[in-house]
């Protein structure tokens, strides 16, 4: 099979399109063709070096395609069946003709939901709907503001955060018109706007419920001033160095959401409940509720072309791949 192997761990131009062995599904693995696959800021990353993993490597962690064969101990999937969902960042990735993951983790693609819609919820979609839908009791007629409104995450979080009746703020340099559309309240302006003095002044220095930060932990520190009494600061690149919260004072929730490490943290429930998750998502979509967010498709030879797009932050929403 082609694969887009990583010989060096620089840059995606290090990668270079190999023939390489067709794996084989382990006992509890299903052996997947692949479709599609969308492109994140860990693919990139993981080309630099992070997570120092060893090379030569198959990058890539989107996985939208069709079962071709099934491991012994698995009794949920069948061959022929439409799938998403993550693979483990520490194995062989999906940009490859074929990937053999963990069947546990998979979703099952509904009528109505192409490969690339469904490449687009994995790793963005899951990931915010941890955010939004499970670590923050998030109600109606609460604010919440959310971070770089334009990435794929966030523009998945706007709109779970819509859902459930949330008044959402967000940031943003471009795209301002699109990004309401997805549910947005209040679109701010980062690079021309300060962030903080913004939101207080929008709410009357009363600040917002719930804060989900994209950026790092420094900006979730720098935001958490607009949190409100037992609110929850939720960090998806990074929690802060130190408690920027003074003791007894807004008793907040800091909590991290890190969807690769349920494949080193989790269990086999877990593994499901990220399918589960998945499969909530791809219904939305499916019925015309959620957005996929797709702002570019590229071919198979293109995905070293999209992940220096995605590297230069230049990205807004998410770059899908057909096979």
């Amino acid at each position: 099979m082609k694969a887009w192997v990583l010989k060096e761990k620089s840059t995606p131009e290090l990668m270079l399109l190999e023939e390489v062995d067709k794996p084989t599904a382990g006992p509890n693995e299903v052996l997947v063709e692949m479709k599609a696959t969308s492109l994140n800021p860990v693919d990139y990353k993981i080309t630099q070096g992070a997570f120092d993993m060893s090379v030569p490597k198959i990058v890539g962690i989107d996985l939208s395609g069709i079962v071709v064969e099934v491991g012994a101990e698995v009794t949920h999937l069948s061959v022929g069946d439409k799938v998403f969902g993550i693979v483990d960042i520490f194995n062989n990735g999906v940009f490859s003709e074929y990937v053999a993951t963990n069947a546990d983790v998979l979703s099952k693609i509904p009528e109505g939901l192409s490969f690339e819609q469904a490449a687009t919820i994995p790793c963005a979609g899951i990931t915010a709907w941890q955010a939004v839908m499970e670590k923050i009791n998030l109600q109606k007629g609460q604010s919440i503001l959310i971070s770089a409104g334009g990435g794929a995450v966030g523009g998945f979080a706007i709109q779970l955060a819509k859902e459930k009746g949330a008044t959402v703020f967000t940031t943003a340099s471009k795209d301002f018109e699109r990004i309401k559309a997805l549910g947005a309240d209040y679109v701010i302006d980062y690079k021309n706007k300060d962030i903080v003095e913004e939101v207080n002044r929008i709410t009357e220095g009363a600040g917002v419920s719930h804060i989900v930060d994209m950026i790092s932990g420094k900006n979730a520190a720098a935001l958490s001033p607009l949190l409100r009494y037992n609110g929850s600061l939720v960090c998806i690149t990074g929690t802060p160095g130190e408690n920027p919260f003074t003791p007894f004072t807004k008793a907040p929730a800091i909590v991290e959401v890190a969807l690769g490490a349920v494949f080193v943290g989790g269990d086999t429930q877990s593994l499901r409940d990220v399918a589960q998750a998945g499969e909530e998502l791809a219904q939305r979509m499916a019925n015309g509720k959620l957005a996929d967010n797709i702002s570019e498709r590229l071919t198979f030879a293109e995905i070293p072309d999209g992940l220096r797009k995605v590297a230069e932050g230049h990205v807004s929403g998410k770059i899908v791949v057909n096979y």
